[in-house]
């Protein structure tokens, strides 16, 4: 079967799509969730309420295209850092968890984390999938208590993960939070040797 040859109607569909979820991530970093409207969005991009409706059933699909960027991001940039060494991919995984908020903002990550998504907790996404292959492997070189439940652990670190980045949104960026990621993921790993 031919690949479908993309149009300029294609490109400009994929254009707007994206400036709609960028001018409203933009928004509701600087104003908050709920305080944002989806004709504030449509105005902001320059488009009709109508066009937004095109792309998005509602101003949460917003939140639900973010959790998508971030299992793109974990496969297209985290995945390949990966070196095969276990214990420190899981450290490089929680790295890149942190430089990937830090790089969004701490606005970006409260909005994120106020929702309440079941995204946070569903176990096919692409990035839990790929921890709990990470944590499979620490446990199979013998990096965690071979009785531990690899689920466990690989919900225990995300935990951790989650509990950091509601911390550093609450502090508005105060502080390192790649360094005390790696410090608490550190930690937290060391619980199940």
């Amino acid at each position: 079967m031919p690949d479908k040859k993309v149009t300029t109607r294609d490109l400009l569909a994929i254009k707007t799509k994206r400036k709609l979820f960028q001018n409203a991530a933009k928004l509701i970093d600087k104003h908050g969730y709920d305080s944002v409207t989806i004709s504030d969005i449509c105005k902001k991009t320059g488009v009709s309420v109508g066009t937004f409706y095109h792309y998005y059933d509602s101003k949460t699909d917003i939140i639900v295209e973010f959790f998508k960027q971030i299992d793109y991001y974990y496969k297209e940039n985290v995945e390949p850092q990966m070196k095969g060494k276990a214990a420190a991919d899981i450290d490089t995984y929680f790295y890149y968890y942190a430089k990937f908020h830090v790089d969004q903002g701490y606005g970006h990550t409260s909005m994120i984390l106020r929702m309440q998504s079941d995204f946070f907790q569903d176990k096919t996404r692409y990035m839990y999938v790929l921890l709990l292959k990470l944590v499979n492997d620490a446990k199979t070189n013998g990096d965690f208590n071979k009785n531990a439940n690899p689920a466990v652990i690989a919900d225990y670190l995300l935990v951790v993960a989650r509990g950091l980045l509601f911390d550093w949104a609450l502090a508005h960026g105060e502080h390192d939070l790649i360094a005390k990621m790696g410090v608490y993921i550190g930690l937290a790993k060391d619980s199940f040797k």
